[in-house]
C-alpha cells in the first residue's frame, strides 16, 4: 500500500517534469514551420544604432539590406567588427576601400588567417558567399560597405564581380592576407 501511494504522488510531478522538458525542447529548437513561418529569416539589429526614420530606411539602397541580413551579425551594424572575437572592422578598412577585387574575392571565397588591425591580431575566418549571394547582391553590399562606416571606396559593379568570379572559379578555399596582396 505504501508503494502505490508513493507512485500516485509521483504522477503529478512526472507529468510536470515532462511538460517542462517538452516546452524547453520546443523553445530551444524553435521547430521550423511549426512555431515560425517557413522562410522566416531574422536579421540582426544593432541595439546601439540610432532608430532609423523612414527616410533612413531607404538610404543605403539594396546593399544595406544585404548587409543587415548577411554581414551585420558579425561585423555589426556599425561596421566596427569584434576584434576580441576575431571579426575585423570594415570601418576604415584598407581592404574594403582599396582595389575592389580584394573585397570581392573575400566575399566570394572567404578569408582565413591572422591579420593585424588597429594594433590587434585577428585570427578568424569568414565564410564564402559565392554560392549564396548573386553577383548583383555582392556588388550592392560591397558598394554599401565601401561608401559607409567612414569608408570612401568606389562603387562595385556587377561586371566587376563577374570578372573576379570567372578569374577565381577554380579556387577551392578561403584567401589569406598574403594571397589578397597579390594582383588578381
Amino acid at each position: 500500500m505504501h508503494g502505490s501511494r508513493m507512485r500516485g504522488n509521483l504522477r503529478p510531478l512526472l507529468l510536470a517534469l515532462t511538460f517542462i522538458v517538452v516546452a524547453a525542447t520546443i523553445t530551444a529548437c524553435n521547430i521550423q514551420g511549426f512555431f515560425t513561418k517557413l522562410g522566416d529569416d531574422p536579421t540582426w539589429v544593432d541595439p546601439n544604432a540610432a532608430t532609423a526614420t523612414a527616410a533612413d530606411a531607404s538610404a543605403g539602397g539594396p546593399g544595406k539590406a544585404v548587409y543587415g541580413k548577411i554581414c551585420a551579425s558579425c561585423h555589426l551594424g556599425t561596421g566596427k567588427g569584434v576584434p576580441g572575437n576575431n571579426i575585423p572592422p570594415l570601418a576604415g578598412s584598407a581592404f574594403a576601400q582599396g582595389d575592389a577585387s580584394v573585397p570581392i574575392r573575400i566575399v566570394l571565397h572567404g578569408f582565413k588567417g591572422p591579420i593585424q588591425r588597429a594594433g590587434a591580431t585577428i585570427n578568424g575566418q569568414m565564410a564564402a558567399w559565392k554560392d549564396v549571394l548573386s553577383d548583383q547582391e555582392i556588388a550592392d553590399v560591397l558598394t554599401y560597405v565601401r561608401s559607409n562606416f567612414g569608408n570612401s571606396g568606389a562603387a562595385v559593379t556587377v561586371d566587376d564581380v563577374k570578372a573576379v568570379r570567372e578569374k577565381t572559379a577554380g579556387r577551392a578555399g578561403a584567401f589569406t592576407e598574403a594571397e589578397l596582396q597579390q594582383p588578381l
